[in-house]
């Protein structure tokens, strides 16, 4: 089992500043080395909110009220002044001047203007003049937007290329926007025409070649022309991730491929989604995990557990957090008060109050203050 040990490099610099945190300051040799802005981390201290790089170097000083990892690029940050966006220097690419934001996604992100909601280019630049009260992120190249009470689509000139006529609006994908009509869902094509007739209760987008749709009490799936390849049999059903999709039958959870075929069999209290090929399941309260085949890789032993990712998931024993490998085996041992999945090869833990990040072998990178053993 790896122990929960600091690097040397860590170590050394607690011995040279108590009061900085486990971490190499700002502007010191090594520290603006190119670095992917997606593998930035947040980090805490006094009261600030910066990033360190994955071997712990604090590259972006704590300023911020609030900060975000990066997406496309670029990070939401507040300060007193308002949410702006950061490059991964921690320069302002977007100044802080707006009273909300959202992530960049797809190369656009949406900003509050009074009571509104406008969308933002990289560079700050605003997409066309339309006003909207609410709007969704681009997909496939379309948006939906609320306005006048009312959903339509935008393109990404901000030209209105589907009127509002829709009760509600999400994504599209493959093709087909989900649509409310007349308090039915169906889909559109980009066009705006409706390909699959609004007769749903209750539908979902199509996440791959298949949308989960109910039909009285019962949960199925269409494809993208509307046919129903998996017949409404299920209590629930959520969408497919991975190629799998989690239903309920007679009271218990299990997966489906996208044929239809049970690759887990329903005999589970609860189950979530696969995340890096292994899914999350409960019985008689506990939980573990099952691989895509359906063998129970990591016994439903754990008071709680978190996604897999990196091959590695947090698992709860007693009131402590640790980490399992895909072949169920401790490999870190379980000595957290909270701890997240790996997210660019760190991992976000906390050890007696105090935040820290870990490595995949459990070796700390870094920590909000030193921890006291």
């Amino acid at each position: 089992m790896r122990s929960f040990v600091f690097s040397a490099m860590c170590c050394g610099i607690i011995i040279l500043s108590l009061s900085a945190g486990c971490s190499r300051p700002a502007g010191t040799p090594g520290t603006n080395d190119p670095v992917a802005a997606e593998s930035l981390q947040v980090a805490y201290r006094n009261g600030k909110f910066g990033y360190i790089d994955p071997r712990g170097n604090m590259v972006i000083e704590p300023r911020f009220d609030i900060a975000y990892i990066f997406r496309d690029g670029l990070a939401p940050v507040r300060t007193d002044e308002g949410w702006g966006f950061i490059d991964s220097t921690g320069r302002y690419a977007i100044d802080p001047s707006h009273e909300s934001v959202t992530p960049f996604k797809n190369g656009f992100a949406r900003a509050s203007v009074g009571d509104g909601q406008v969308y933002i280019r990289k560079d700050g630049s605003r997409v066309g003049d339309l006003l909207v009260d609410f709007g969704y992120h681009f997909s496939e190249g379309l948006a939906f937007v609320k306005t006048g009470g009312l959903y339509g689509a935008v393109d990404t000139t901000g030209r209105m290329v589907i009127p509002p006529v829709f009760e509600l609006g999400y994504f599209f994908s493959r093709g087909r926007g989900l649509v409310k009509k007349n308090g039915k869902w169906g889909y559109i094509d980009k066009r705006g025409n409706m390909v699959i007739a609004a007769n749903y209760v209750e539908a979902d987008n199509f996440w791959g070649s298949r949308a989960r749709v109910r039909v009285d009490d019962r949960w199925g799936f269409i494809d993208t022309a509307g046919a129903m390849v998996i017949a409404p049999e299920y209590d629930d059903a959520w969408s497919f991730i991975e190629e799998r999709a989690r239903v309920k039958l007679d009271g218990k959870w299990g997966f489906i491929d996208t044929s239809g075929k049970l690759v887990v069999d329903c005999v589970y209290d609860s189950a979530e989604n696969y995340s890096g090929g292994y899914a999350r399941v409960r019985r008689l309260n506990r939980w573990g995990f099952v691989d895509k085949e359906g063998r129970e890789v990591v016994p439903a032993a754990y008071r709680d557990v978190k996604p897999f990712s990196a091959g590695l998931a947090p698992v709860r024993q007693g009131m402590k957090w640790g980490y399992v490998d895909t072949a169920g085996t401790l490999v870190i041992e379980p000595v957290f008060g909270e701890a997240a999945s790996f997210h660019k090869g760190l991992a976000k833990v906390t050890r007696k109050g105090v935040q820290a990040y870990i490595d995949s072998e459990g070796r700390v990178v870094w920590s909000e203050k030193p921890l006291d053993y």
